[in-house]
């Protein structure tokens, strides 16, 4: 096996970081896909990509999710059907 075969197919020194970031991104999927988004991650993106904006509460983004999720679900008067 030549050197450049060997450092293709190593793990590398830095495995363990890319293995936990993985894991990270398998639990957010799973949890965005029963429902539960991650407030946390909102937070990171907020900063890192709109530092001028104003992050939404814990109490708002979670509204906000819920009406994204249900529309009109705090509209009383709209029929359910």
């Amino acid at each position: 096996m030549s050197p450049d075969d060997f450092r293709r197919y190593s793990l590398g020194s830095n495995w363990l970081t890319g293995l936990k970031d993985t894991a990270q991104k398998v639990v957010q999927t799973c949890r965005l896909m029963v429902g539960i988004h991650d407030y946390e991650y909102y937070v990171d993106h907020m900063r890192s990509q709109h530092p001028g904006a104003t992050p939404f509460t814990r109490e708002e983004f979670h509204r906000y999710c819920l009406d994204a999720r249900f529309p009109g679900a705090g509209n009383v008067n709209k029929c359910p059907c």
